[in-house]
């Protein structure tokens, strides 16, 4: 019974200096934030707390930089807007900035995009513009820290009829990871020796007998 015992308390020491040890060492975490798009101020023709944002109707609002216009709202370069969606004419959008953005931070958002012509959803981080296309995610990564304005929005092409819809869901940002390590590997080392030293402690009580 004495030898079961120890042989019980050697594996837990040994457990104790190997395995919780592995186990326990650095996790990187993550931190959410959602993004209430509601808090979003919009242009045009947005509804449901800034989460669909129409063209083609009558309560869109003209493109080509002037007083009023959707690259004034959105504070983007007209040149480079017509660069990246020619032909543009009327479109709504909603936009908002971000404060406090870490380098290696990503905002994220799901989105859907119906479209009754060849009408163009987008998104402007300050005066980077990029077309909404090909998947339901949209995903940017920070290259450094500060603060970012954020549009979201679409426009008319060629002409200003035909109604499209873009809806938008799950707008987040995904923090920087850090390493969950500090407690779990102060922890560890605790363990570990404590292991140790039951282990030593029973080796020798062994060779008394």
């Amino acid at each position: 019974m004495l030898t079961q015992f120890k042989n019980s308390l050697i594996t837990i020491g040994i457990t104790l200096a190997s395995g919780l040890t592995s186990v326990a060492i650095s996790t990187p975490a993550y931190s959410i934030t959602l993004v209430d798009l509601s808090t979003f101020t919009s242009i045009g023709d947005v509804s449901s707390n800034n989460t669909v944002i129409k063209s083609g109707s009558l309560n869109t609002v003209d493109t080509g930089g002037g007083t009023g216009s959707l690259e004034q709202f959105l504070g983007i370069n007209a040149n480079n807007f017509a660069t990246a969606i020619p032909e543009n004419q009327r479109g709504s959008a909603i936009k908002s900035t971000l404060n406090n953005i870490n380098a290696g931070d990503v905002f994220s958002f799901n989105w859907n995009f119906t479209s009754g012509d060849t009408d163009q959803a987008f998104v402007t981080i300050n005066n980077v513009i990029q077309t909404l296309t090909g998947n339901s995610s949209y995903s940017y990564t920070f290259a450094s820290s500060g603060s970012y304005n954020i549009g979201i929005g679409v426009v008319d092409t060629v002409d200003a009829t035909g109604v499209s819809t873009l809806t938008l869901s799950n707008a987040q940002i995904q923090g920087v990871p850090w390493e969950t390590d500090t407690l779990p590997v102060l922890g560890s080392t605790v363990l570990f020796g404590i292991g140790v030293w039951a282990k030593r402690k029973f080796n020798r009580h062994s060779n008394n007998f």
